[in-house]
């Protein structure tokens, strides 16, 4: 028998012997050179030359329906604002009495007009709308005794002395709205802590002109209040450059457009813009619980006291940058102007001071005749000094000064009420008529220590 194993492995007549024996296929041997064994190259794909002009005229129609979109819209908001009219302030022929320009937007039936317009254009409201916003800056009176101590104004010099040494200095910066006028002054809606405890202050308009105003009434309990400006001491020119805003009785609705114009930082005028986040919070400052909407526009320190509109120009808040929570982003507050528009009548056609020297009640006219400031916390405890209403002047002709009251007591009661606060004394005034006696409870420095003091008083009417 052959031996199998003596032959040559790559002998093809015996691979093919050996392949029939075992009843296998010839297997072909690798030759790399024929043709067969060589790659096959696929045919290329065409090139989609259509696609570039394709994206080419798909990009084309996109921007054109966004400009007329945009268009549109704000084609439609002008229309709108046309169709609901611009009111002026209405006053009374022959008399003082002021009345507030409102709108009603409720009966329009249009979401459009509500809080569905994407405020990114807001160029038009602000122009119709910030000749009526103003700065409101309020002095303080200071002792400028060479002591350089803030405190001084409180305690510094002895009782009975003439207040020459005393200066006025500003003391905070807010803003305001112009609402109304009457026969003799324009009239302003502000916050109530923007002017509250000055001395005096002066009302910047637009144009840049400045002229001295008075508070004519307040609510401290709504942190409201009208800053009045006599019209005979405005230029005609600034006169006519004026505007007076009109006031939404219409509720503001979450998610409807807001903008916030404002004497942000003290910077002068600017513009911010969001929306409603939410319309009914309730926040404590000092002491005192307010209902108020919550808005993502920024409103910073000096904004207090202007206005928040809505996408018609209207307002629909005054400002409170005093409660801006300054540790969250995207929340702050405004004081709601529709549930506050009779409060806000009534205090337009409030009898007030002339100026901010004299304690005036709600309209009644009873005056006791001091310029005062509270006495806190921190000054009881820093200086020794009772809580309560210091005097730092006192009006001549008033029954203050007739009572003999002397600069640096410290107000504490009246009839037997005891209060620690000017608005508790205002509260307190209130409720009576001039030519009314009261007794008041005053503790006066008397040799280095505090003594109490009863002192009756006779009200009298205002005193220009």
């Amino acid at each position: 028998m052959q031996n199998d194993y003596n032959k040559d492995p790559f002998d093809d007549e015996g691979k093919e012997q050996q392949g029939q024996k075992d009843g296998q296929q010839n297997t072909p041997r690798w030759t790399p050179y024929e043709e067969q064994y060589k790659t096959v190259t696929k045919a290329e794909k065409p090139k989609k030359r259509w696609i570039i002009p394709l994206v080419v005229v798909l990009v084309v129609m996109v921007a054109a329906i966004s400009v007329g979109t945009a268009f549109g819209a704000k084609r439609l908001s002008r229309m709108v604002k046309d169709s609901v009219g611009t009111e002026p302030a209405v006053t009374n022929e022959n008399s003082d009495t002021a009345v507030i320009a409102t709108t009603d937007t409720s009966n329009l039936g249009s979401s459009t007009v509500s809080g569905n317009i994407i405020l990114t254009d807001v160029s038009d409201i602000v122009e119709e709308v910030i000749p009526s916003v103003v700065s409101i800056t309020s002095r303080s009176l200071i002792d400028s005794g060479g002591y350089g101590d803030y405190w001084n104004f409180f305690f510094g010099g002895g009782y009975g002395n003439s207040g020459e040494s005393s200066q006025e200095v500003e003391s905070g910066i807010g803003s305001g709205t112009i609402i109304s006028e009457n026969s003799s002054e324009l009239l302003i809606l502000t916050s109530y802590h923007v002017v509250e405890g000055s001395s005096s202050l002066y009302v910047t308009f637009n144009d840049g002109a400045s002229v001295d105003g008075y508070i004519k009434s307040q609510s401290e309990a709504d942190d409201i209040a009208i800053v009045a400006v006599p019209l005979s001491d405005i230029t005609e020119d600034t006169l006519s450059k004026i505007k007076i805003a009109r006031l939404s009785t219409t509720p503001a609705a979450v998610g409807d457009g807001a903008i916030v114009i404002g004497n942000a930082l003290g910077y002068g005028m600017s513009v911010t813009t969001g929306i409603i986040s939410a319309t009914d919070r309730e926040i404590n400052v000092d002491g005192k619980t307010l209902t108020v909407m919550q808005t993502d526009a920024a409103i910073n320190s000096g904004n207090s006291g202007g206005c928040v509109l809505n996408s018609n120009g209207d307002i629909i808040g005054i400002s409170e940058a005093k409660i801006t929570i300054s540790y969250v982003e995207g929340m702050c507050y405004a004081i709601p102007v529709s549930s506050n528009t009779e409060l806000i009548q009534t205090l337009l056609n409030q009898e007030g001071s002339t100026n901010n020297a004299t304690v005036q009640t709600n309209g009644q006219g009873a005056y006791l005749g001091i310029r005062g400031r509270d006495v806190d916390n921190t000054a009881a405890n820093s200086y020794g000094k009772p809580k309560g209403v210091l005097v730092k002047g006192i009006i001549p002709g008033s029954g203050a000064e007739d009572a003999g009251i002397l600069e640096n007591d410290i107000i504490v009661g009246m009839d037997n009420v005891s209060f620690t606060t000017m608005s508790e004394l205002q509260e307190q005034l209130s409720r009576h008529e001039p030519g009314d006696t009261v007794t008041l409870i005053i503790m006066r420095e008397i040799d280095g220590s505090y003594s109490q003091v009863k002192v009756e008083v006779t009200l009298t009417e205002s005193i220009s």
